[in-house]
């Protein structure tokens, strides 16, 4: 029976590291995905809520992929176990596990001119407007909000480097 339940615990603990190696640049992805929705909403009230569920949701689902098993490891207290050589799971997340910098890099090239464009087209829609008050708002909350689309397709994949 403890084989029954040791192999259950191993099948677990593969698991939540396959979720951390795949979910977690899957999550921060859907993170920028929803930020570049927000910045380019407008007055779209479908497109902006949308953005928000995904900054909201994603975000929360990824700070509880990074850091549930840490908080269930502080309070369960149990010490780390051999490694079992062999296991079907464990290769299959040892194979997946090369796709989260993969999918980095390719958030990196193809961010860049995503962020760059909507900045100069905020731009162009800010000096566009005329007498349009709302058309400036758009233009200067695109030109602001790009750079912090940029930092956060930068920063995340550092931070997920260091859980």
């Amino acid at each position: 029976m403890d084989d029954l339940f040791d192999g259950l615990k191993v099948l677990v603990e593969q698991l939540v590291r396959l979720l951390q190696l795949v979910g977690l640049p899957i999550f921060t992805v859907l993170i920028i995905v929803g930020f570049l929705l927000l910045l380019t909403s407008g007055k779209n009230p479908r497109r902006k809520k949308t953005g928000y569920v995904f900054v909201v949701l994603f975000g929360s689902g990824a700070l509880l992929i990074a850091y549930t098993p840490l908080i269930a490891h502080s309070f369960m207290g149990l010490g780390p176990q051999s490694a079992h050589v062999g296991d079907s799971v464990e290769n299959m997340v040892n194979g997946a596990g090369s796709i989260g910098p993969q999918l980095f890099t390719g958030v990196w090239y193809i961010s860049i001119p995503i962020v760059f464009t909507m900045f100069y087209y905020g731009l162009l829609v800010r000096l566009s407007a005329a007498k349009n008050p709302q058309k400036k708002r758009l233009g200067i909350g695109m030109m602001l909000f790009s750079p912090i689309v940029l930092l956060a397709a930068y920063v995340v994949p550092k931070l997920s480097h260091m859980l």
